[in-house]
C-alpha cells in the first residue's frame, strides 16, 4: 500500500469517526414511528400523534426517508441508525473529494473543514439525504464540466430527483443548484467565454460548452418536473416555500436562525468562507483568471443562505468545497509547493518494510474507528436519558397519566411520540402552523392569559425541564402541585 492511498483510507476513516454520534436529534423518534406507521397503514394524510390538531394536514415529504429509517432500526436498532448515518455522511463527503482538485492532500484538508463546518447538523435524520444528493448533483455537474464524464450524465439528474422529493422537500435545492450552474455557464459564456490567465501556468478552469447548457437546461426543467411523482403531486412544489415562510419556525427553531460566531461550532463555517474569498485572490494573482460565473453565484449565493440560517451551512460547504479547490491549485500551479502536493512523475512502489507499516497504521486506525464507535454505541442509552425525560415518561405510563392529555415541551414532543403518548406539540412544526405555535408558546413564554392553553385542551400535567419558567410559576400555584421531580424534569398535575 502506497502512503497517498493509505491517506485517503485515514481521510475516509476520519469523518466516519466524525459523523458517528449518538442518535439524540429530537425529530428522529417521530420520523421512526411515521416509518412504521407507513409500513402498517400506508402514508397518513392527517396528524395521528397529537391530541391538539387531529384535523391538520400532514405533507408526508420525508416519508421515504422515515421508511428507511425504520428498516434500518428493525434490523439494527439505534446502533444500526449511527452506523449507516455516518456511513451516509462519509459518502457524502467522499464525492465532495472526488470533485475537488488537489488530491489528495490539499482537497482533504478543505472537505475536512468543510465537514466540520457542516457537522452542527449531523445525526439520523432525513435531513442527511439532502447532503448526500446535492453531493451527488455536484459530483455529475463538476464531472461534466471537467471532461470526466459525457453530458448524457445530466439525463441522471431527473431520476435522482424523483428519489429526492420522496426522501424529502429538499429537492428543490438540487433544482436550484442546477439552475444556478446554467444561469452562471451561459452568462459567461455570453460574456465572452473563458478569460485568459496570465503568466506561466497552464491550469485552465472547467466549463460546460453550450451544448453541455443546453443539456443541463433541459435536464434542470425535467428535475423539476419530475418533483411531481411523490405522494402529495404538486403540492410538494408549494410546501418548501411555506416551510422557509413560517415566521414561528424561522423564530423560535435553532436551527432556522442565523449562526452565532460567538459560539466556536460556527467558527469552522466562518473559516472555509473566508478561505474561498483569499483563494480566488490568490487564483487571480497566480493566473490572472477570475473565478467562474458560475462559481461566484453558488459560492455566494449558498454562503448568504447559510448566514440567513444555520440549517443551510451544510449546503455552503459542500457546494464551496471544489469551488475552494479549485482556486487554491490554480493558485499553486507552477510551485514547489504544488510539485510537493501532486508529484508528475509516477510514484515507486513503496518496499517492503514501508508497505508493511503501512498495512499496520491502517489496521491499528480501523481498530480505533471500530473501538469510537463501539463507545458511542454503549454510551447511547445514558446519553438519551440525559436528554429526554425518560424515567419522567416512566411515571407518566406507571400512574396512568399516560393517555391524558398533557402539555410538554416542543423538544421533547417526539420523544414521547417514541414512547407512546399524545402530544401536545413536537417538532413537526408545518402540521401545527404558525397560529398553534404561538398559541403554544402563550403558555411556554408566560403571555397574557398564559395559562388559557392548559384550559382550553383540559391539560392534566404539564411535563417541562427542570427549573424552567413554566415549573417555576405552577410551584406557586394553588391549581397545580408537583408529582414527579428529577435532576432534569419535573411533571405538575392538577389540583382536584
Amino acid at each position: 500500500m502506497t502512503t497517498r492511498r493509505l491517506f485517503v483510507a485515514l481521510f475516509l476513516l476520519a469523518l466516519f469517526t466524525m459523523a458517528v454520534r449518538e442518535t439524540l436529534d429530537p425529530d428522529m423518534w417521530w420520523h421512526l414511528r411515521t416509518g412504521e406507521y407507513i409500513l402498517q397503514e400506508g402514508l397518513p394524510r392527517q396528524d395521528i400523534f397529537s391530541f391538539t390538531v387531529p384535523d391538520h394536514a400532514w405533507v408526508t415529504h420525508e416519508w421515504l426517508s422515515q421508511l428507511f429509517m425504520w428498516l434500518v432500526y428493525q434490523v439494527g436498532g439505534l446502533p444500526g441508525l449511527i452506523v449507516v448515518f455516518a456511513a451516509i455522511i462519509t459518502l457524502t463527503f467522499g464525492l465532495v473529494y472526488l470533485c475537488c482538485d488537489g488530491r489528495p492532500y490539499l482537497a482533504a484538508f478543505v472537505v475536512l473543514l468543510a465537514a466540520v463546518a457542516s457537522a452542527i447538523t449531523w445525526g439520523a435524520r432525513p435531513q442527511m439525504f439532502n447532503l448526500l444528493l446535492t453531493a451527488v448533483f455536484v459530483f455529475v455537474v463538476e464531472g461534466v464540466r471537467s471532461g470526466r464524464l459525457g453530458r448524457r450524465w445530466f439525463w441522471l439528474l431527473p431520476a435522482l430527483t424523483v428519489l429526492w422529493v420522496n426522501l424529502h422537500s429538499g429537492y428543490l435545492l438540487g433544482v436550484v443548484l442546477l439552475a444556478t450552474y446554467v444561469v452562471g455557464e451561459a452568462a459567461e459564456q455570453w460574456l465572452g467565454g473563458r478569460f485568459p490567465g496570465r503568466g506561466t501556468t497552464t491550469t485552465t478552469r472547467p466549463h460546460l460548452d453550450s451544448q453541455s447548457i443546453r443539456t443541463l437546461a433541459l435536464a434542470t426543467g425535467a428535475s423539476f418536473l419530475a418533483a411531481l411523482l411523490n405522494p402529495s403531486g404538486y403540492v410538494i412544489w408549494i410546501y418548501p416555500f411555506e416551510t422557509l415562510g413560517s415566521s414561528a419556525m424561522q423564530a423560535y427553531i435553532q436551527e432556522w436562525q442565523p449562526p452565532d460566531f460567538h459560539f466556536a461550532i460556527f467558527w469552522p463555517f466562518a473559516a472555509l468562507f473566508f478561505l474561498g474569498i483569499v483563494s480566488w485572490w490568490a487564483g487571480y494573482r497566480a493566473g490572472g483568471s477570475a473565478p467562474a460565473g458560475s462559481d461566484v453565484l453558488l459560492f455566494l449565493g449558498t454562503g448568504a443562505a447559510g448566514l440567513l440560517s444555520a440549517r443551510h451551512i451544510p449546503l455552503f460547504a459542500i457546494v464551496a468545497a471544489p469551488i475552494v479547490c479549485r482556486s487554491l491549485w490554480l493558485a499553486l500551479a507552477g510551485t514547489r509547493l504544488e510539485r510537493a502536493l501532486l508529484p508528475t512523475t509516477r510514484q515507486k512502489p513503496p518496499g517492503r518494510v514501508l508497505a508493511l507499516a503501512n498495512w499496520l497504521l491502517l489496521l491499528l486506525a480501523v481498530l480505533g474507528a471500530a473501538l469510537w464507535t463501539s463507545s458511542k454505541i454503549m454510551a447511547n442509552d445514558a446519553a438519551i436519558a440525559e436528554r429526554y425525560p425518560v424515567a419522567a415518561v416512566d411515571y407518566l405510563q406507571a400512574s396512568g397519566l399516560a393517555s391524558q392529555p398533557g402539555y410538554n415541551q416542543y423538544g421533547w414532543g417526539g420523544y414521547l411520540i417514541w414512547r407512546g403518548l399524545p402530544v401536545f406539540v413536537d417538532g413537526r412544526a408545518d402540521v401545527y402552523g404558525d397560529p398553534f405555535l404561538f398559541y403554544y408558546l402563550q403558555t411556554f413564554e408566560l403571555a397574557d392569559n398564559w395559562q388559557e392553553p392548559l384550559d382550553d385542551y383540559q391539560v392534566a400535567y404539564v411535563l417541562m425541564d427542570r427549573g424552567s419558567p413554566l415549573t417555576t410559576l405552577l410551584a406557586t400555584s394553588d391549581a397545580w402541585r408537583e408529582a414527579y421531580s428529577d435532576a432534569q424534569a419535573q411533571i405538575f398535575v392538577r389540583v382536584p
